[in-house]
């Protein structure tokens, strides 16, 4: 409920993002293809790691959002998915979904590291050549 500056400046120093719903609200379900729409422009051009959460999920005899729905929309924004309950956290779920995202943002750092180290590599590389090639000629 915060205004769309908030939300950026919140979401500018984030490595990975829990986006949580409330199975029983659809209205909140709704929100989130367009916050993450806001994620991916706002953290431009890298792909943010995310976990899906629908929460609540002790009061299922209210629920307005169904489970395929949210495993569906989880496909397609490639994240994991979770059903849980904040309040009764039956069989640790909620840890989990924050265990997973953590997993997720050390998996991704690693392959950010080892680009980096290959392309550093690369320039260095390059430069020898460039050194080389001047002095040899």
């Amino acid at each position: 409920q915060e205004d769309i500056q908030q939300k950026e400046g919140h979401m500018r120093w984030g490595d990975g993002f829990v986006i949580v719903y409330d199975i029983t609200d659809r209205g909140s379900f709704e929100e989130v293809a367009p916050l993450r729409s806001l994620l991916e422009e706002v953290k431009k051009p890298k792909n943010v790691p995310l976990v899906l959460v629908g929460n609540k999920s002790d009061l299922d005899h209210i629920r307005q959002v169904g489970t395929e729905e949210g495993e569906r929309l989880a496909a397609e924004m490639a994240c994991a998915f979770y059903e849980c309950s904040a309040c009764a956290n039956e069989g640790g779920a909620v840890a989990e979904a924050f265990h997973e995202l953590c997993r997720e943002v050390r998996r991704r750092k690693a392959m950010q590291g080892k680009a980096r180290r290959r392309s550093s590599t690369t320039h260095v590389k390059q430069a020898i050549n460039k050194m080389l090639t001047k002095i040899s000629s």
